[in-house]
């Protein structure tokens, strides 16, 4: 069995293929056969409906297919990737702070951006001197720089918020 999800307009289902002859659809059985006409044509029989199909393959698990006329865009992933995205999508919102606070004690030694600039995630924000070591601080998520509350050779107390992404 090989199980997939397919979402198309923000429109997910899970798509099981028990064998050659039975899919199921978000738990609902269907009797089907698949012809292939050439390597971007099939034919797609759903109990007494046939169904013509063109796939283009666009990459990264996203598909166009044309289905009786009608154009989709499709991505199509497995149910590991599904739970990857799903995990990933759920540790991005997490991590969304506001704020770039000092990890420890230090002395900042060099602020790599200015207010208005653009920042992604896991960028350099800041190099932090602590304990004779230059630590490199990493912008915890995407956004544009609101404010800085330190200087360059400014001491910061641990947990000190020094920037603030918008």
């Amino acid at each position: 069995m090989s199980e997939f999800f397919v979402t198309i307009d923000d429109i997910k289902k899970n798509i099981s293929i028990i064998n050659k002859e039975k899919v199921t659809v978000d738990d609902k059985d269907f009797d089907v056969h698949l012809s292939k006409v050439n390597n971007h044509v099939y034919l797609l029989k759903v109990g007494d409906k046939v169904y013509d199909i063109t796939v283009n393959k666009l990459g990264n698990g996203n598909y166009g297919f044309l289905l009786d006329g009608v154009y989709y865009n499709a991505v199509v992933r497995t149910r590991l990737q599904e739970i990857a995205n799903e995990y990933f999508k759920k540790k991005e919102h997490l991590l969304h702070h506001d704020e770039i606070k000092a990890p420890m004690p230090g002395l900042i030694i060099k602020i790599n951006k200015k207010i208005g600039d653009e920042i992604e995630m896991g960028e350099s924000v800041l190099v932090l001197e602590a304990m004779k070591m230059e630590n490199d601080v990493r912008a915890p998520a995407s956004g544009i720089i609101k404010e800085i509350r330190a200087k360059e050779g400014a001491s910061v107390e641990k947990d000190q918020v020094i920037v603030v992404i918008e």
